[in-house]
């Protein structure tokens, strides 16, 4: 605020000078023989403290008053007619009939010589002069005066928000540091939970380190997600055969009681419950059915792909009960559905997704598959709170036949767990969705790829990133909007 109040006075006169040199400009071309404007109602001079007060406050208001009532009295002289009249009686005769009149001078009546100005005879004329025009010069000052004191409101209020928006710059810039640090820590704790097979994960991670399996690994590695996840100690993943009527095992975790490496699915009753109703089914919910024999069979969850076809099933037989709660099973079945999304993308990668011209080894998604995708990324969102991202990057201006270059660009850079796809814009882009991933993760991922693109001096630097969080959004309709209201 010091800094501000140091620097407006200098401004202030600076602009006064240039202010007033461009009204007398103005002035002189169009009413060269009315400096002042006085014949003008109101006479535009009033712009001068009008304009000084709003800028600089009420000082300078009032100093561009003074110069303004200075100028139009100069005017005044300009204008008046001159006369000799012998006596101050005289000279308030004259003036009184000549009301409209803006100024007299008064001179010496005396006769030889070169007339002189009486000064004696000046309060007379200053009197009449502000008896009828005074309402001038007091508008001018009250015009600097009220838009001196409107400007000082609105820069206390302006000081105000900027020194709350400095205090709030801080706040945010050391939380974000502190956030940054939060994220290293978690990175480095998930490593050595990793390698020492602990119990405790986070799943948007564990997620992605699906994609890194290969072949019959993915399904162990799945059971072994559970078990750190939800606590599944004794599970099995089964694959269907023979139309559907067998059960063969793919992975097993703990126990192989009841957990045979080949079942009819007409003898686990609660697993064709699952597959029927595509959804997991539980104990509870299986004993208000009449069935022969019970087994040890306490959840049976379906491995939906992207049409709600089932690529496998989880039967669950052994965890604490105390984990045995609608918490744990929604967890379980959400693991499920995005472990299948894992499945999916290995075993029928030439129906799901495209290679990559360029880029050895990466993959775009169909435009089906990534919409699907994302649906279940927005359920996930809506029923267990957790976030994910959608990010679209595209190459403005550009010809679409420049798709190809953009994909390939953008390809190279990205990681594993990410479902990249293009979805029909008219633009050269490719839309990627961040699943499991918060607002923190998507922006360095985002300035991460961006950084990247810029070493190609073609495509880089018309290459932008539009982020819609599915937090923020209320329905697939407006994500769709949000998403592609930046191209034109």
């Amino acid at each position: 605020m010091d800094f501000l109040n140091k620097l407006a006075p200098k401004h202030g006169w600076l602009d006064l000078a240039v202010l007033a040199g461009l009204l007398l400009v103005v002035n002189g071309f169009f009413a060269s023989r009315d400096i002042g404007w006085t014949h003008l109602h109101p006479t535009p001079w009033l712009l001068l403290p009008i304009l000084m007060g709003c800028r600089y406050g009420f000082a300078s208001g009032m100093a561009g008053a003074g110069v303004a009532i200075l100028v139009v009295t100069f005017g005044f002289f300009q204008q008046a007619e001159v006369h000799s009249p012998n006596s101050a009686a005289q000279t308030r005769s004259l003036v009184e009939q000549r009301p409209n009149q803006i100024a007299v001078v008064v001179l010496d009546g005396r006769q030889g010589g070169r007339p002189e100005l009486q000064t004696r005879q000046l309060d007379v004329f200053l009197g009449v002069l502000l008896s009828h025009h005074g309402y001038l010069f007091a508008a001018m000052l009250a015009a600097g005066g009220i838009c001196g004191q409107i400007q000082r409101s609105f820069k206390s209020r302006e000081i105000l928000v900027n020194a709350q928006a400095e205090r709030t710059a801080e706040r945010l810039k050391r939380l974000d540091t502190d956030l940054f640090l939060l994220r290293e820590a978690k990175a480095e704790l998930e490593r050595l939970l990793a390698t020492r097979d602990a119990e405790l994960s986070t799943l948007d991670a564990e997620i992605r380190r699906l994609f890194d399996s290969e072949g019959d690994e993915l399904w162990q590695d799945i059971l072994l997600l559970l078990n750190r996840q939800a606590r599944v100690s004794d599970a099995a993943i089964y694959k269907l055969s023979d139309n559907g009527q067998t059960l063969v095992r793919k992975g097993l975790l703990g126990s192989a009681r009841s957990l045979g490496e080949r079942i009819a699915l007409k003898d686990v009753e609660m697993a064709g419950l699952a597959i029927k109703s595509k959804s997991a089914v539980t104990i509870p919910e299986f004993w208000q059915r009449a069935v022969a024999e019970q087994r040890d069979y306490l959840m049976a969850v379906p491995l939906l792909d992207s049409r709600d076809q089932p690529l496998a099933v989880l039967i669950v037989t052994g965890m604490p009960f105390i984990s045995l709660t609608k918490k744990s099973v929604n967890l379980v079945a959400l693991i499920c559905r995005w472990a299948s999304r894992v499945a999916e993308v290995e075993a029928q990668a030439d129906t799901t997704s495209r290679a990559v011209a360029g880029v050895e080894g990466q993959r775009v998604f169909t435009e089906q598959f990534f919409r699907t995708n994302v649906q279940f990324a927005f359920d996930s969102w809506q029923q267990h709170s957790l976030p994910s991202a959608v990010v679209l990057f595209a190459a403005a201006r550009q010809p679409k036949a420049k798709q190809a270059q953009v994909e390939a660009l953008i390809m190279a850079n990205i990681r594993g767990g990410d479902f990249p796809a293009a979805i029909g814009l008219p633009i050269p882009h490719l839309a990627v969705l961040l699943p499991l991933c918060g607002e923190r993760g998507v922006g360095i991922f985002a300035d991460r790829i961006l950084a990247a693109c810029r070493k190609d001096p073609e495509l880089g630097g018309h290459l932008l990133a539009h982020v819609v969080n599915l937090d923020t959004v209320t329905s697939m309709d407006q994500l769709w909007a949000d998403l592609t209201r930046h191209v034109a």
